[in-house]
């Protein structure tokens, strides 16, 4: 198996595929979508009802790809369970679970509202949580081979300060997708991505509590070189090669490196730079 540092391979994604896909309508799961749709694949797009569906059908279909759209909140089981039972009753397998769907909430522990703590973890991770619970029975049970990209965050390994709330959600979805690839022992294959700031709209559904993190935000989003299209390439590139970790970034992945030798540096030197900043 590749070290976690290394560039995957890039794949050819499979033709004419089956993938549920959470956040479909947008930003990384948008990208994701549209470039599965360009080897013919079939998209069961989830998304919140207002989403942009249309847009997305029209972009899948001239790519190649046919959209079902699902629209309800990932936070919502029985969205998940009618989801379920219209595939088992049209799709002969499901070939890809990719949970995309996220929201975020910038504050320090002891003023960050307990509203945003709560719409940030169900959303996040209770939203993963509930889709594998209803879907992974039947990936377990197929024959053909099967898949599931956990969408985390670089948020998720290093927890920087003010970033509480969305790093415990990312985290917790990071352990479940570990425990999950221990219980499924390859059925389905399990690929976790944990990437850094790159450009995508998931800013405009993020709560600031002050306004340096707002500034500091929007500053590293219009620095990175990183866009959705490129993480999604990437992504899909690690899910096909079978890749349980994908980091991305240069200093995400160095940041990963020390902290795993020297956690009490890396912490150390992430908490001076934070503080620089509010000063």
């Amino acid at each position: 198996m590749l070290p976690f540092f290394a560039r995957p391979n890039i794949m050819a994604i499979p033709l004419a595929g089956r993938a549920v896909i959470t956040g479909a309508a947008s930003g990384l799961g948008r990208a994701i979508s549209q470039q599965l749709a360009g080897c013919g694949w079939t998209i069961a797009a989830v998304d919140l009802p207002d989403a942009d569906f249309t847009g997305l059908q029209e972009s899948v279909a001239a790519a190649g790809g046919v959209t079902l759209p699902f629209p309800f909140d990932v936070r919502e089981r029985v969205g998940w369970e009618q989801l379920a039972d219209r595939l088992q009753a049209e799709w002969p397998s499901i070939d890809l679970v990719v949970t995309a769907a996220g929201v975020g909430a910038t504050g320090e522990v002891g003023t960050l509202p307990m509203d945003q703590w709560q719409r940030v973890i169900e959303t996040n991770l209770l939203g993963t949580v509930i889709g594998c619970e209803i879907l992974l029975p039947r990936l377990r049970q197929q024959t053909s081979p099967s898949r599931l990209l956990a969408v985390a965050s670089i948020a998720g390994l290093l927890a920087p300060p003010s970033m509480a709330a969305y790093s415990a959600s990312k985290a917790g979805v990071i352990a479940l997708a570990e425990a999950i690839a221990g219980e499924c022992r390859g059925q389905p294959s399990v690929t976790i991505a944990c990437p850094g700031f790159f450009r995508s709209g998931l800013l405009n559904s993020w709560h600031f509590t002050g306004k340096v993190e707002r500034r500091e935000a929007q500053r590293r989003m219009e620095a990175t070189g990183w866009t959705s299209e490129r993480v999604a390439e990437r992504a899909l590139a690690a899910t096909f090669a079978g890749r349980r970790y994908l980091v991305l970034g240069r200093q995400a992945r160095w940041l990963w490196r020390l902290k795993r030798l020297a956690p009490t540096l890396a912490t150390g030197l992430i908490s001076r730079v934070y503080h620089r900043l509010g000063r």
